[in-house]
């Protein structure tokens, strides 16, 4: 009978181990005749040191572990663990002939049948005799966990001290219990094992994720690089063929240039040559003639005859003047040293990986500026390992000057190149990386001269009225606003041409302005005493200090506190508004001249650190207070020369946060420190100036209203 006709009688309980109650594994067979696992008769040698049939309690002494490989294989258990295991392993979820889970597999169709179709299978007489296996109903289940010395019990126990689990009759879980180990229930500890094993395993996934994707991501820089060195690999042969072929044309034209001085020179050689060969004919015919003719006189005439043409060839040779040297230019060739020294220094190229990791950033090309002004030039790196120290950079002019530039680390992966250029004209900036030019090298540099740069001369022309110009502004569409304390403001654009009136209300008269923030802007109403919020197109939206303000001027908002301060010439003091809801928070100072005291402040402006700076008018000074309106100190003082101010009028800070400062007739420039840099006025032109708006920051330029000569002044400074 077969193997497969012998499953038709098997008992699934004859394939499992009676010693640890699971489906056998290397099935050893004891002299008894009883077949057990190896690995569970090895565990019973070492428990109780030696081995007793568990079936029919016959005992082997005589058996050691080293015995127990040399026991005879069960071949047939062996062969049918197996077959059970792949019919098992392959069962299907439904039955061959219907949907319900499978219950039998017939090994002779082979087919999986559940308990309806394996009736029918019965029934028909060709199929009644065929070999059936019962499939297990809880395969796939978890099998029970039980004792390997009392295989009929659970275990139900586990010692965390001892690492050991057990069931009621083991003895070593009461010992533990005795010695007041750490015992818990058999399932609370697999559920904590399997707790932390789906941890690791969850853990291992992950890492083996990681190091996957990292390893997708090298073999993907590996075929980048590769890649790269494909190309590289193809330029340089496509230089070198463009070398030589380059080489070859310039041989070839210069082999035809020495073929056209062959040629030349050769039919002069030639010809010469031609003539002294027919001369020497004549003479070699005459010389055997007159040889001859010695001792014989009576030849008189024919040697007076031979003597006339010897003389006629010897005239002929001496008119050639064959003595002289012929002015042949021979032909001579100059090797180009140049080839040789860019051979030697740079070969055909050089090789580098610097472009694909440094590059100038877009944001910052061209660059326009002013004389002496500084300016930076970004640089990003394509990898955080980067370092400041290999970039280096140079401005040259067109006269091929240079100039010394600052590399500062700005972030991770970003470099800012300091530089400023002292004359005006066109510069480069060549930035390098160990050596080489970085991607976007050199960089465009317009340096503009300083001082005037443009008046615009026809605001009376231009005015309804005749009041003069007060303040001027850069609107958030890049316009220029003038106003002149009356209901109509100007507008010109960046070419500072006119391009139209912006109408106030007639019960208005408009004096300072400020451009706000988000698009807003204030202004001073000298007529209603009070402070303007309106939109672009000067439409009102709210006011501020009526009944508090006598007469407003300048004004500033802190964009971070809310906090808008206003100027009151009569009231001697800087009152502080809330921007949102008008509320007035206080006021900062007094009327006097003593230090904190002020007498008709007039311009006034906000640090970047919150500190405020007021033009001081009739003082003839600029006072500094802190965020918490407390005075500091006095910046500039009294005094006609450069570096003091009489009658100052306004005050803005610029970008650098320098501080710009008009007076009387002049503007200066000061650092926030309140220290003396320049005038920004070289022309003379100015005559009271009031109002100054920043209109660019590279170049650096602004517009001040120039009020006694109703003009505005643009100036790069």
């Amino acid at each position: 009978m077969s193997e497969q006709k012998a499953l038709q009688f098997l008992d699934k309980n004859d394939l499992e181990c009676a010693i640890c109650l699971e489906r056998l594994t290397e099935p050893k067979t004891l002299e008894c005749l009883h077949s057990y696992c190896l690995h569970c008769l090895q565990t019973l040698i070492k428990t109780s040191g030696k081995i007793k049939c568990p079936k029919c309690c016959k005992r082997y002494d005589d058996l050691n572990q080293f015995d127990l490989k040399d026991l005879t294989t069960n071949e047939m258990l062996s062969y049918q663990v197996k077959y059970v295991g792949n019919i098992e392993s392959e069962k299907p979820p439904k039955c061959s002939s219907c949907d319900n889970p499978p219950e039998y597999y017939c090994s002779e169709c082979p087919m999986y049948l559940c308990g309806q179709c394996i009736k029918h299978h019965k029934i028909i007489p060709v199929l009644k005799n065929h070999s059936l296996y019962t499939l297990d109903k809880n395969e796939g289940e978890d099998l029970p966990h039980k004792c390997m010395y009392h295989r009929a019990c659970m275990l139900e126990f586990y010692c965390r001290t001892c690492s050991k689990s057990g069931c009621k009759k083991c003895k070593h879980v009461l010992r533990c219990y005795q010695n007041e180990h750490n015992v818990i229930p058999f399932k609370t500890a697999v559920d904590e094992f399997n707790q932390n094993a789906t941890k690791v395993i969850k853990s291992a996934e992950e890492i083996k994720e990681k190091l996957e994707e990292t390893r997708e991501s090298f073999i993907k820089e590996r075929s980048d690089f590769e890649l790269k060195l494909k190309l590289c690999r193809t330029a340089i042969e496509l230089q070198e063929e463009n070398i030589i072929k380059k080489a070859q044309e310039k041989t070839r034209a210069m082999l035809i240039d020495l073929d056209k001085i062959d040629k030349e020179n050769k039919g002069l050689i030639d010809g010469r040559v031609k003539s002294i060969d027919s001369r020497l004919l004549k003479v070699d015919e005459m010389l055997p003639l007159i040889n001859t003719m010695m001792n014989k006189p009576e030849e008189r005439e024919k040697l007076i005859s031979h003597e006339a043409n010897i003389d006629a060839v010897k005239e002929e040779t001496l008119k050639s003047k064959y003595d002289e040297p012929m002015k042949i230019n021979a032909p001579s060739f100059i090797p180009s040293r140049n080839l040789n020294r860019v051979i030697d220094l740079e070969g055909i190229g050089k090789m580098s990986n610097v472009e694909c990791v440094y590059e100038v950033a877009e944001d910052k090309v061209p660059i326009t500026v002013t004389e002496g002004q500084p300016f930076e030039v970004k640089v990003v790196s394509s990898s955080i390992k980067s370092e400041t120290s290999v970039l280096s950079a140079t401005l040259f002019d067109e006269s091929g000057e240079e100039s010394a530039t600052e590399v500062k680390y700005k972030e991770s992966v970003m470099y800012r190149i300091i530089g400023r250029c002292p004359e005006e004209g066109y510069w480069k900036m060549k930035i390098t990386a160990r050596g080489e030019q970085i991607k976007g090298s050199p960089v465009d540099i317009k340096v503009e001269a300083l001082g005037l740069v443009h008046t615009i001369d026809n605001i009376e022309k231009l005015k309804i009225d005749k009041h003069k110009v007060v303040d001027v502004i850069l609107g958030k569409d890049g316009c220029i606003i003038v106003s002149s304390c009356s209901t109509d403001l100007l507008k010109f654009n960046q070419e500072y041409s006119f391009i139209g009136r912006i109408e106030v209300p007639k019960d208005v008269i408009l004096s300072y302005m400020h451009q706000m923030s988000d698009g807003h802007i204030l202004y001073s109403d000298y007529l209603n005493k009070t402070v303007v919020m309106c939109d672009d197109k000067f439409e009102q939206i709210c006011t501020f200090g009526q009944g508090t303000l006598k007469n407003p001027r300048g004004l500033t908002v802190n964009k971070e506190t809310r906090t808008m301060y206003a100027a009151d010439l009569e009231n001697h003091c800087v009152f502080k508004f809330n921007v949102d809801n008008g509320e007035l928070l206080g006021q900062i100072g007094s009327q006097g001249s003593k230090e904190g005291e002020m007498n008709w402040p007039d311009g006034i402006t906000l640090t970047k650190e919150g500190t405020l700076i007021v033009a001081d008018s009739v003082n003839d000074r600029i006072q500094m207070f802190d965020e918490n309106d407390q005075f500091v100190r006095i910046l500039v003082g009294s005094g006609e020369g450069d570096g003091h101010v009489v009658r100052p009028n306004y005050v803005v800070i610029d970008s650098d946060e320098n501080i710009l400062v008009s007076s009387d007739h002049k503007v200066q420039l000061f650092d926030k420190n309140g220290v003396f840099i320049k005038r920004i006025d070289d022309d003379g032109g100015l005559d009271e100036p009031f109002g100054i708006a920043m209109i660019s920051n590279q170049p650096r330029r602004v517009a001040v209203a120039n009020y006694r000569s109703n003009n505005v002044k643009i100036y790069n400074y």
